[in-house]
């Protein structure tokens, strides 16, 4: 099981006083809210670091076709 840790933030006292009327567990849907904004950075970081390699293999690909239609085996 991950360690878990304490962290203070601010929300707006009316939304908090609805989510606790709604039994919701708040540290649950702040925990998946931020694996998902960290997913997506990674995500935006992963393509941004490798835009360039990735350009180049699309272009390499626009030029030479994949392997499989090099070979023969995606004939139309």
């Amino acid at each position: 099981m991950r360690q878990k840790v304490s962290c203070n933030t601010t929300v707006s006292r009316n939304l908090l006083n609805e989510a606790k009327l709604l039994n919701i567990r708040l540290s649950e849907v702040f925990e998946e809210a931020l694996c998902k904004a960290v997913a997506l950075k990674r995500k935006e970081r992963w393509l941004e670091q490798n835009s360039e390699a990735i350009s180049k293999h699309n272009e390499s690909i626009s030029k030479h076709g994949t392997f499989s239609e090099m070979i023969g085996q995606l004939d139309d």
